[in-house]
């Protein structure tokens, strides 16, 4: 489920993605790719449309 934090980046990002990411890393953290979740997709009004693509190479920590 989407967090408030989710909505919000997706209203600063429309047409795009974000990212579900577990761990804890700061804005400028280099994430690796097996602590992506997924990610939402993110339609041309920065609304979230339900879309969740898993990543394939996330592993639980």
């Amino acid at each position: 489920m989407p967090t408030p934090e989710m909505v919000a980046e997706a209203k600063r990002n429309p047409n795009g993605w974000v990212y579900k990411i577990e761990g804890k890393f700061g804005p400028n953290d280099a994430v690796p790719p097996e602590s992506i979740v997924g990610a939402y997709k993110v339609d041309e009004n920065g609304q979230l449309t339900g879309e969740f693509q898993v990543n394939p190479n996330y592993r639980k920590a």
